[in-house]
């Protein structure tokens, strides 16, 4: 096991190099191209969840809270996975403007920040309205199932 943690860093390692040899090498553009790549790369892993005969990803996460996973909110975190890659989606597509000087990176890093954090601490009063057997939902319950889920594998 630990040889496999060894490999899984130094992997890690090699990637961040890559990543980082990249941004310097693309320039002006290389963060907002990193960014466009991080969003694509994101929204992939949860799009691949979406496909038939999978389970989604939030569906795993909250399969994994306390309360368990009633079965009328399966259809419920179908739509949030699909939600999230739209928006992932959306962001990638913006930073890939701002690599063409439509906007400053920053600027559309800074949205993204803010509109993603209002998306996850904004969908935890709907999902304590529309699942009230759920009891309270909280951002700290939701991180739990997502670093619970990692380590499940």
């Amino acid at each position: 096991m630990r040889a496999f943690g060894a490999i899984w860093v130094g992997g890690l390692l090699l990637e961040i190099a890559a990543g980082g040899m990249a941004v310097w090498l693309a320039g002006e553009h290389g963060p907002a191209l990193l960014a466009l790549l991080v969003n694509l790369l994101v929204a992939a892993r949860f799009a691949v969840t979406l496909r038939p005969g999978t389970v989604p990803l939030i569906t795993r996460y909250a399969r994994l809270d306390p309360c368990g996973l009633p079965a009328d909110c399966e259809g419920y975190t179908r739509g949030l996975t699909a939600a999230w890659v739209v928006l992932l989606v959306i962001f990638a597509s913006l930073h890939a403007a701002s690599a063409s000087g439509a906007w400053r990176t920053g600027d559309v890093a800074l949205w993204q920040s803010l509109v993603m954090s209002a998306f996850f601490l904004g969908e935890h009063p709907v999902r304590a309205w529309l699942f009230p057997q759920l009891g309270r939902v909280t951002p700290l319950r939701t991180l739990r199932c997502i670093w619970g889920a990692r380590h499940a594998a």
